[in-house]
C-alpha cells in the first residue's frame, strides 16, 4: 500500500500541476492512507496483538486529524476548528498546513492597485498638492475605529471598488515575487483609493474620516505624526490638510517552507498630508485686512470738508 502510494507521489513530480490541485491529489491520497492504517491496526487488534495494534491505531487518529485539517484547507474556505496549526507553527517555526486559493490559469484581470498612490503627485480624490509641501501620517486605530475600517473594506468589495485576488496573480507568480521582493504580497496590492475623506480637529487632535461618500463618513483613526514630529507639535504652527488616503493591509501571501501560504491581517489607512505654515498664512491675511483697511479709510474721509473750508476764512 505503501510502495503504491510512494509510486504515485513520484510520479506526480513529472506533472506540472498547479500547487492547490496537487494538494487535494495528496489530501485524497493521504485520507486512502489512513484508512489503510486504521483497517491494518484494527486486524492487529483482533489478531492479539493489541499493542502493536493500539500504537498503529494511534499513529492513524493523529494523521486522520491533519487529513481532516487539509480538507478544510484545500477544499473549503471554511476555517478549520480545534486547528493546533498555528500553535505547532510557533513552537517549531514550520508550517504544516496552508491555502492557496490562486490558480495558474487566471487572467490578468486588473493591475495592481496603488502604484502610483503615495508618489504625492497622483491625488485623484482630494485635489492636487504640491509634492514639496506633503508629508506622511501616523495613524493610530481604535477598537471601533478598525471596526469602521473593516465595514468600509467590506463595501468597497460589494462595490467592486476592491478585488482581493492579487492581482490575477497565480501562486507561482507570487513565489517569484517573494523570493525576489522578500516581502509580503497583499491580496489589494498596494493599497485602494478611498472614494471620500476628510480632516477634522478636535481639541488637539486630528481625526481622518471617511467612507463611501460624504453622508456615510466615519471615523477611521486619529493622527499622531506628521513626518517625524508629533501632532501636538505642529498642530498650531502649521495648516494640515488630507492629500490623500489608502486602503492597506487585508489577506497577504509569503513565503512557507515550499510554497507561498495564505496569512490574515487588519486593514488599515495610510495617510498623506498637505501642510501651510500658520504664519504666512496669517501674514496674507493681515496684508489683506491693512489693505482693506486703508482702502476704506481713504474712501471714508472726503479731501474738503466743511471745517477746512471755514479754515479758508479765518
Amino acid at each position: 500500500m505503501f510502495s503504491f502510494l510512494d509510486m504515485i507521489n513520484h510520479y506526480l513530480g513529472y506533472v506540472n500541476l498547479n500547487v492547490k490541485l496537487k494538494n487535494r491529489i495528496y489530501t485524497i491520497l493521504g485520507v486512502i492512507g489512513v484508512v489503510y492504517l486504521l483497517y491494518v491496526s484494527v486486524r492487529w487488534i483482533q489478531n492479539g496483538y493489541a499493542m502493536r495494534g493500539s500504537l498503529i491505531l494511534l499513529v492513524a487518529i493523529i494523521l486522520a486529524y491533519f487529513s481532516v485539517m487539509n480538507i478544510f484547507y484545500y477544499f473549503t474556505d471554511k476555517q478549520a476548528p480545534l486547528d493546533i496549526s498555528p500553535k505547532i507553527e510557533k513552537m517549531l517555526g514550520k508550517t504544516l498546513g496552508g491555502t492557496d486559493p490562486m490558480t495558474e490559469n487566471r487572467q490578468q484581470m486588473r493591475e495592481q492597485r496603488g502604484n502610483g498612490l503615495l508618489n504625492g503627485t497622483t491625488i485623484p480624490a482630494n485635489g492636487y498638492f504640491d509634492s514639496k509641501k506633503i508629508l506622511p501620517g501616523k495613524v493610530t486605530v481604535s477598537p471601533e475605529q478598525s471596526a469602521n475600517i473593516a465595514q468600509l473594506a467590506n463595501q468597497l468589495q460589494q462595490m467592486r471598488l476592491m478585488t482581493p485576488d492579487y492581482g490575477g496573480l497565480g501562486s507561482r507568480e507570487i513565489a517569484q515575487q517573494l523570493n525576489q521582493n522578500k516581502k509580503p504580497v497583499y491580496a489589494i496590492g498596494l493599497g485602494v483609493n478611498i472614494p471620500y475623506f476628510e480632516l477634522k480637529q478636535d481639541g488637539q487632535q486630528m481625526i481622518v474620516y471617511a467612507g463611501m461618500n460624504q453622508a456615510q463618513k466615519a471615523p477611521m483613526g486619529r493622527i499622531t505624526t506628521v513626518g517625524l514630529q508629533p501632532i501636538e507639535d505642529v498642530y498650531d504652527k502649521v495648516k494640515l490638510y488630507l492629500a490623500n488616503v489608502i486602503l492597506v493591509g487585508g489577506p497577504y501571501m509569503e513565503m512557507g517552507r515550499n510554497e507561498p501560504i495564505e496569512k490574515q491581517a487588519p486593514y488599515m489607512i495610510r495617510v498623506q498630508l498637505a501642510y501651510e505654515r500658520e504664519n504666512h498664512a496669517q501674514q496674507l491675511q493681515k496684508t489683506a485686512a491693512d489693505m482693506r483697511q486703508s482702502s476704506f479709510s481713504q474712501s471714508s474721509v472726503p479731501t474738503d470738508t466743511p471745517a477746512s473750508r471755514m479754515k479758508r476764512y479765518h
